[in-house]
């Protein structure tokens, strides 16, 4: 949660982010994308905000710091995690829309992990907080959960 007493901690950092007197970045949303690129020409197909200040109300992402990181499935799909809301991602690895998420007890900490298992496929993901977003928010608390999802065939 964000309020006026909003501290940062710069012990890993190499520059200081730059927030607003809310403790909100300081600069034009998104604050974090989801970016598609064609490695043929290094041009971007899309991006999507990854992650959400809930706290505004607002009916769109806002995009947040995240350090989670995404994968992609044979399927056409992308997962991503690793943002202040806690929650896992579905995104259309054509368009960057979402078409899934859920909120995890705890911030994801890697990136998803698709496996096999008996014919159906899998995702599994890591939420136990997040050591590098800690530093720029030092409210934000550590667990130890290990989620797994099923895909639909």
């Amino acid at each position: 949660n964000i309020n006026g007493d909003f501290k940062y901690s710069t012990n890993d950092l190499k520059q200081k982010p730059l927030f607003d007197s809310k403790g909100y970045p300081g600069i034009k949303r998104p604050w974090g994308t989801l970016s598609a690129i064609n490695l043929n020409n290094g041009k971007i197909k899309w991006q999507s905000p990854l992650g959400n200040f809930e706290e505004l109300g607002l009916n769109e992402d806002t995009g947040t710091l995240n350090y989670g990181g995404a994968t992609a499935s044979s399927g056409g799909l992308v997962f991503a995690s690793g943002t202040i809301d806690k929650k896992i991602r579905a995104y259309d690895g054509e368009t960057g829309k979402v078409l899934w998420s859920y909120k995890m007890p705890y911030i994801g900490s890697a990136p998803p992990t698709i496996y096999e298992a008996g014919g159906e496929q899998f995702i599994m993901i890591p939420a136990t907080g997040s050591w590098s977003l800690k530093n720029v928010y030092p409210n934000l608390e550590y667990g130890d959960a290990f989620l797994s999802f099923k895909l639909k065939n």
